[in-house]
Parts: C-alpha cells; sequence; structure tokens
C-alpha cells in the first residue's frame, strides 16, 4: 500500500470518527487505521467470485451413502 493510499484512508477515518462523534486514544490511533485497512482487504477478498472448489466445507456429497449393491 502506498503512502498517498495510507493518507487517504487515515483521512477517511477520521472523517468518519468526527461524523459518529467518536476518539480514538492518540497511542491507539495506528493500530486501529491498521485494522481498518486490513478490513478493508478482506471485504475485497469476499467480493470476489467465487466457486463451490472455495468452500470445500460447503460441499455436500452423497457418495458416503450411496450403496454399490
Amino acid at each position: 500500500m502506498s503512502t498517498r493510499d495510507k493518507s487517504g484512508h487515515e483521512h477517511e477515518f477520521n472523517v468518519l470518527l468526527a461524523r459518529a462523534g467518536l476518539t480514538v486514544p492518540a497511542e491507539r490511533r495506528a493500530g486501529v487505521i491498521a485494522g481498518c485497512e486490513e478490513m478493508r482487504r478482506f471485504a475485497a477478498l469476499m467480493r470476489q467470485p467465487r466457486t463451490a472448489a472455495s468452500e470445500p466445507s460447503n460441499i455436500f456429497s452423497l457418495k458416503p451413502f450411496i450403496r454399490n449393491d
């Protein structure tokens, strides 16, 4: 992430905090902004199209229940 992106995210964070009427202590500010940037990356990953193979724990198969008598 470039410095320009970071400053843009920090500005957006400041605007959202001001709009919500919230404050973040100075010693926690860098960590909170880093967490917000990470959540932004996670959201971008979740918005991508995925196939059933991307979620193997959610694929249901009847093969174990089929008899081959």
